[in-house]
């Protein structure tokens, strides 16, 4: 796909959100990755969220040279809450979020603001995603799995089959898109309850809101996120925890009966996958509750019926047997409603 070059004279504004805490040792590969654009009319807005380390003083140095960088220091409310500082100070007519540890392909906002003057009907641009580790910004991975397999299922449109995807998944990296401000007024800002799925819940909201979404693959437009360390099982835990709370706001917007019946699954198994975790962590009692709401929510009468057995059974067992309990059949999990011993 090709676009239009944009006469220089007569660009528009982009404003650059970018959230950071604590990357003073990574924030300048990020403004490299900006200042390299071939794009040139933009403003970075830099909202440090209570950093403790030198990232002011990386960014002063950067806006020193840069005036078109600005530094914005709030308390530590987290990266949905920056976001929201970002939007307030945001004077751009597009908005491009940046996390602070990745960077974009030199002519991303260069061709996308071209396919969006050209493209009045499309509210949100996006394109492809590749990853890389910090030892080599060059890699170019598909996924973080190890079968580097392309993942982002690249729909287009507005509407229920957007809605759909969405509803499934986050089928968009956070520095993937660029926005036009006047959707980012109809939506409002980001739900401070929800990092660190916010852009996710954000992405569902645009949906709802009528958004055209445009998957466009143009050249040298790609998103690149940077692979960290894996997560710890408290983060997996929050984002089962954010989860739930996306799942129980989209039950009370979505009027779509049938996408409200796949977001009722989904919930399902997100109170299967938290109610584990949290049995997993030594709140047998709590893990149990999840596994009673995952067991509410299943549509599937027998399905349901072990997830009601295996609840009951998850203050007497441990992670291990509870897991294979929820693999193994209906009625081999019926037959292990009296085992009260403690398996290793």
């Amino acid at each position: 796909m090709t676009t239009t070059r944009l006469n220089t004279t007569s660009q528009p504004l982009v404003s650059i959100i970018v959230p950071t805490h604590n990357y003073g040792s990574l924030i300048g590969e990020t403004l490299i990755s900006v200042q390299c654009q071939t794009f040139t009319r933009w403003e970075c807005i830099i909202i440090d969220d209570g950093s403790t380390d030198d990232t002011a003083e990386v960014v002063a140095s950067i806006a020193h040279r840069d005036p078109r960088v600005r530094y914005l220091l709030q308390a530590n409310r987290r990266q949905a809450a920056a976001k929201n500082t970002g939007l307030a100070n945001a004077r751009g007519e597009y908005v491009q979020f940046l996390d602070a540890d990745d960077l974009i392909e030199s002519r991303k906002l260069e061709r996308q603001v071209a396919y969006l003057e050209e493209h009045p009907e499309v509210d949100i641009v996006y394109g492809g995603v590749r990853y890389f580790r910090t030892h080599d910004t060059n890699e170019r991975l598909y996924s973080m799995g190890t079968d580097n397999a392309p993942w982002m299922p690249c729909v287009s449109g507005a509407g229920r089959e957007v809605l759909k995807a969405l509803v499934r998944d986050n089928i968009i990296v956070i520095n993937s898109p660029l926005i036009r401000r006047s959707i980012v007024h109809e939506v409002g800002h980001f739900d401070v309850r929800l990092p660190p799925a916010e852009d996710w819940d954000y992405w569902l909201r645009c949906a709802l809101a009528g958004a055209y979404f445009q998957f466009a693959d143009i050249e040298e437009t790609l998103a690149l996120v940077r692979i960290h360390a894996p997560s710890s099982s408290q983060d997996r835990l929050r984002m089962h925890r954010v989860g739930l709370l996306i799942r129980k706001k989209l039950a009370a917007l979505i009027e779509d009966e049938q996408i409200l019946v796949l977001n009722r699954e989904l919930r399902a198994r997100n109170e299967e996958g938290f109610g584990i975790m949290e049995a997993a962590r030594g709140n047998a009692f709590r893990g149990a509750r999840h596994l009673l709401n995952s067991a509410w929510f299943e549509r599937r009468s027998r399905w349901k019926a072990k997830l009601f057995v295996c609840a009951l059974m998850t203050p007497f067992v441990s992670e291990t047997r509870l897991r294979s309990l929820l693999r193994s059949s209906v009625t081999g999990s019926l037959k292990n409603v009296g085992w009260k011993g403690k398996a290793s």
